[in-house]
């Protein structure tokens, strides 16, 4: 998952600054520790404009309170536009107790943080996901600068070639193997077929001849680098009327599957 800033988006440019939407705070006390201190850098998931993000956030030393404890000063931090990806980590999660104030605020507070086991990285930079409690009374207010939302990219189908219907006749053929075509891409690796047939089966991918799920064991890559359902590909590659081009491109092209040799090269 990414994490995209558009530019020209107006409902991300003229977000107002909000509150950080609160959490429930849990049923019981937290189990307190004072042994973890907090990151400079961190983030809080929330929600900005029905919008689900981050809430970017750093801290600086404000001194110490009566009790010689230091005093963290949270402020909004800026994500820059970067883009961000999540990523699980493995900490020791519990609650750690430690005394706050907000942007150019006055007021102290004692809050709990606990890291969770995600973390935002983008180049060599490592932002844990905390939680804190109370978020409503301990946050300053979020601005543009500081939420990350959450953008995912939606998967566009492959449409499937209308009104291809391959003839009876052809379809029941015994399909030669190995067969030798003179085509500029004479083999294709197998771990490249496998990479390929593994994408289009996690991405959902359908035959754009006969618009079944194409997979490892009924894919079949040509030499233009289109994916079929391999028995599909081969029969029309046989058909006359295919003059051996490729039905999504109109390239000259050939079929190479998991379970096939490579055909030979023609070299007359």
């Amino acid at each position: 998952m990414e994490f995209e800033f558009p530019q020209n988006d107006p409902a991300f440019q003229a977000a107002p600054a909000q509150p950080v939407q609160p959490v429930q705070p849990p049923a019981q006390a937290p189990v307190v520790e004072q042994n973890q201190e907090l990151p400079i850098t961190f983030c809080i998931k929330t929600t900005l404009n029905a919008r689900e993000g981050y809430y970017l956030l750093r801290w600086s030393h404000g001194g110490l309170d009566a009790n010689n404890k230091i005093i963290h000063i949270l402020k909004p931090a800026n994500h820059h536009n970067n883009y961000y990806n999540i990523s699980s980590t493995t900490r020791t999660i519990r609650w750690n107790e430690i005394v706050t104030k907000k942007t150019s605020g006055t007021v102290t507070r004692s809050i709990n943080w606990k890291y969770t086991n995600q973390r935002l990285t983008c180049d060599e930079n490592r932002i844990p996901v905390i939680h804190i409690t109370p978020m409503s009374t301990s946050l300053p207010v979020m601005k543009p600068f500081s939420f990350i939302p959450i953008t995912v990219q939606p998967v566009q189908p492959v449409q499937p070639v209308p009104n291809l219907q391959l003839p009876a006749h052809i379809a029941a053929m015994n399909i030669p193997r190995n067969t030798i075509k003179n085509f500029p891409i004479t083999t294709i690796p197998q771990h490249i077929v496998m990479a390929l047939l593994r994408d289009a089966a996690m991405q959902e991918e359908v035959c754009p001849i006969t618009s079944e799920e194409i997979d490892v064991t009924n894919g079949a890559v040509t030499s233009c680098f289109h994916l079929f359902e391999k028995n599909a590909i081969m029969q029309w590659l046989l058909m006359p009327n295919s003059r051996d081009k490729c039905p999504v491109c109109n390239a000259a092209c050939n079929s190479y599957t998991l379970t096939d040799e490579p055909p030979p090269l023609d070299t007359t």
